[in-house]
């Protein structure tokens, strides 16, 4: 099965935005949000979300119907982007390869998921998981945000396409001065809006570029 994993370089760059419109893309995909938990339980966000608190166990996965359904999260807009299935994982970090091992098996018991087996590929929304992702890896990042998190410094030099999130209203090129670690991207760059439908000309490059990934296992056209 195919992995396309979609990194953030900062908060607010607008990941979830992207996976939303690559499920729309690559209709049949299922979707995966990993959200690593902290033992601090303190959130690196300020928020009070409680995803980041560990769960009782080593890790936590919630499939489909289990998730809570709460408009606006995430997972919610990943099915109503068309995903086929939604994944919610969420463990400490060192705990998230045994995690996804975890959520894939209980997947595939055909008796709980007789659909699972016609799924092509699945999204995850992860940057903490890109070092253990074996698939297509995109980091996105967003013009004007000076920070870039610990994840993303680790992951950069693990990417196959470096998508910049523009505004709908921003058609002109980016200005690479303004984003971090953009020095050190050896891979192609793209700009995206993630905003616009997939059919608009400002994402062909990067929906092209996961289609022929979805089709051929090779991500890059020219």
């Amino acid at each position: 099965m195919k992995l396309i994993c979609v990194g953030g370089l900062s908060s607010g760059c607008g990941k979830t935005s992207v996976v939303c419109l690559l499920l729309k893309a690559l209709p049949g995909w299922a979707a995966m949000k990993i959200t690593p938990s902290r033992a601090d339980e303190v959130c690196p966000r300020g928020q009070d979300c409680e995803a980041c608190q560990p769960p009782e166990g080593r890790f936590e996965v919630t499939i489909d119907e289990e998730i809570p359904q709460r408009p606006g999260k995430d997972t919610a807009r990943f099915s109503e982007a068309g995903a086929s299935h939604v994944v919610f994982v969420r463990g400490l970090p060192e705990c998230l390869p045994e995690a996804l091992w975890s959520a894939f098996e209980r997947l595939d018991d055909p008796s709980r998921y007789p659909t699972w087996r016609g799924v092509s590929g699945v999204i995850i929304e992860s940057t903490t998981a890109m070092p253990i992702v074996d698939g297509l890896r995109i980091l996105v990042a967003r013009e004007g945000v000076s920070e870039a998190k610990d994840s993303a410094r680790v992951a950069v030099g693990l990417v196959d396409l470096f998508v910049v999130n523009q505004e709908p209203d921003n058609p002109r090129p980016p200005r690479f001065g303004d984003i971090p670690l953009v020095d050190e991207v050896v891979c192609r760059i793209v700009t995206a809006c993630a905003a616009l439908p997939p059919e608009h000309e400002r994402n062909r490059k990067l929906v092209e570029c996961c289609r022929a990934f979805a089709r051929k296992g090779e991500a890059l056209v020219e």
